[in-house]
């Protein structure tokens, strides 16, 4: 029973480290959030930059590989773009998938909005009201916690419509 109890501790204690290993040390997500909300101003991409860089200003374990710390990344309108007609599709038309309703990909996106790029990755979620939550919710989940702390990434956009997000991550050519 001793030896139950202690594994049971161990268990939580290592998922409490793990959980908080990426936590930055503060941010506020003090975007107002409306269910309908599509969301693209400059408030909105200062705040979702501040949430992503503070992961990759301090460094990151996703799963369990730690990523080290990487640049800040800087906000693209072009990807933004990219990222919001996927938002506008997804919250318009119900689904949730990295495909479009049209069949389109994010490579595809972000071509057809404009970014001549070197590299492409992307992020959706649902079901979140703010920012942080989103965010988090990615630096919790593996693979795209890794697309947030690739430090061959240096530029990204975001969007919402509704609870649906997306971010777009890009290295230019």
């Amino acid at each position: 029973m001793k030896k139950q109890r202690s594994l049971q501790y161990f268990f939580w204690c290592a998922l409490f480290i793990s959980m908080s290993s990426c936590a930055p040390d503060s941010f506020q997500d003090n975007i107002p959030d409306e269910p309908g909300q599509t969301t693209t101003t400059d408030e909105f991409a200062l705040a979702f930059l501040d949430a992503v860089n503070a992961y990759r200003e301090s460094g990151c374990t996703c799963g369990v590989r730690f990523m080290p710390p990487a640049a800040p990344l800087q906000w693209d309108d072009l990807l933004s773009n990219a990222a919001q007609r996927h938002a506008n599709d997804m919250g318009n038309n119900g689904f949730f998938s990295h495909t479009g309703s049209d069949g389109s990909s994010s490579s595809t996106r972000v071509t057809d909005a404009g970014y001549n790029w070197q590299s492409v990755g992307e992020n959706i979620a649902f079901g979140y009201s703010g920012i942080e939550a989103a965010v988090d919710a990615w630096i919790n989940s593996e693979g795209h916690c890794r697309n947030i702390m690739n430090a061959s990434f240096t530029e990204m956009g975001a969007a919402r419509k509704g609870t649906y997000w997306v971010q777009d991550l890009g290295k230019p050519r």
